[in-house]
């Protein structure tokens, strides 16, 4: 493979890009790589979006964010490191090894009759590791209205799970047979809360040894806590009249609007991380992370390199791997069982907004180990101009997404930091914009 290169112009072209969508967003961010090498790095805006001052600070490559649902690869990596080690494999059950996990799954929330009492049948199926790694494990959306029903009428457990509250994940249970069907629900918060039963060491510590210090990854963590954080974690913003129901979060892109910036308090609770260390009694495995896009790039960058590797001797592997050639494979190849496959597609369909020509069928999405995979059968690009298929990637409800595109040999992650970061037009054009900037400074 030749090394992909970004020529200056095509930088400069990438930061004309992202200083007009810092025009109408909070700091906009944006990190590209090659296997070996960091394409582009930069960063635009202001880094508080309510800093009016005529000095006020501007956004900075080495800012930390609130990175959301991008967590559920960190998850992964740390899992399959497990499974390296002979510690689990991906066909252990883990209803065997943790009884609250047991608890949950033991029965399937079916529905809730006329008068508003929840109907539920027997389960006897376990959860192994592959299915709380590919959301095929039978826990359902916590935004969706099954899971939103039952917090309303549960004794126990009301709370949301951004809560790091155990009690708010626990006491909620599954809503499908395990392995029948792909549902993004909360199997990775579960995989946090019980990594110091299975990993032998607290989740954090860990992931700071094991992936995040390997990596040169510094500005990466579940507790961005204290004085060597104040100064760099961007505050994390609401945009206020975005949209007409923001209860409605993660229903798709539901339309544009004029955007009031406000102090986030308590208008999306189920997207609100608590705020001091004292009040996470175990880290969101699917959703706590907080980093910035040249750290989770260098992640990236590892996986893509690794994985080349396996198949272009030009691309030499990592010196110090960090999972099995195995493992890393399986970040890259779909996993869910022909089942699920219908629900993948529809899942991303709706988050990208793909449609017509665009649009998804059965077959075409899959989720692997830790990501999406976007795989249409006529091997089209995205729009025709982005993203190649076989590219795997997600996304954080902060407004972040990334990807790994091995034909072209890149990787990128953008991110704002507002709230609610998904779910409307201006914002998923800001995304395919700085994709299409991406792939023309490819190109040029």
């Amino acid at each position: 493979m030749s090394s992909p290169i970004i020529s200056p112009s095509g930088a400069r072209h990438i930061q004309t890009v992202l200083n007009a969508q810092a025009e109408t967003l909070p700091g906009c961010f944006l990190t590209v790589v090659s296997p070996t090498e960091v394409l582009f790095n930069s960063a635009s805006g202001k880094f508080d979006v309510l800093d009016a001052s005529p000095d006020a600070r501007k956004a900075s490559t080495e800012d930390v964010m609130w990175f959301a649902s991008t967590t559920k690869l960190i998850t992964s990596v740390c899992y399959l490191q497990l499974v390296d080690r002979g510690v689990l494999s991906l066909d252990t059950r883990l209803t065997d090894l943790f009884p609250p996990l047991k608890a949950a799954a033991s029965r399937i929330l079916t529905g809730f009759d006329a008068d508003g009492k929840p109907q539920f049948r027997a389960n006897s199926e376990p959860i192994t590791l592959a299915q709380m790694l590919n959301q095929s494990s039978g826990f359902g959306r916590e935004f969706g209205p099954t899971v939103q029903a039952w917090k309303k009428v549960t004794d126990k457990g009301k709370g949301f799970v951004n809560s790091c509250k155990a009690e708010n994940l626990i006491h909620t249970p599954i809503t499908f047979e395990p392995g029948t069907h792909y549902e993004y629900g909360n199997s990775a918060e579960w995989l946090a809360l019980m990594f110091p039963q299975l990993g032998g060491e607290d989740y954090e510590e860990y992931m700071q040894k094991n992936l995040c210090q390997p990596l040169g990854m510094k500005g990466t963590t579940f507790y961005p806590f204290g004085p060597e954080w104040d100064d760099r974690l961007m505050p994390l913003r609401f945009g206020a009249g975005a949209v007409a129901d923001p209860s409605k979060i993660g229903e798709g892109i539901q339309g544009d609007g004029k955007i009031t910036w406000e102090k986030l308090d308590n208008q999306l609770p189920l997207l609100t991380l608590p705020r001091s260390r004292e009040e996470i009694e175990y880290p969101a495995g699917g959703g706590g992370i907080y980093s910035k896009t040249s750290d989770y790039a260098l992640l990236l960058q590892h996986l893509l390199r690794h994985y080349l590797s396996l198949s272009d001797s030009s691309v030499p592997a990592p010196e110090h791997k960090l999972l099995s050639d195995k493992s890393v494979a399986s970040l890259f190849a779909g996993s869910l069982p022909e089942a699920a496959l219908g629900d993948m597609a529809e899942v991303l369909n709706m988050v990208r907004g793909f449609e017509g020509k665009e649009k998804l069928q059965k077959g075409e999405a899959d989720w692997t180990t830790g990501m999406a995979l976007y795989a249409p059968k006529d091997g089209r690009r995205r729009e025709g101009w982005g993203r190649r298929a076989g590219s795997v990637g997600w996304g954080g409800a902060a407004g972040t997404e990334y990807w790994i595109d091995p034909v072209s040999g890149v990787a990128a992650v953008w991110t704002t930091q507002m709230l609610p970061g998904s779910g409307y037009k201006f914002l998923a054009d800001a995304k395919k914009d700085a994709e299409k900037a991406i792939y023309e400074a490819l190109e040029k």
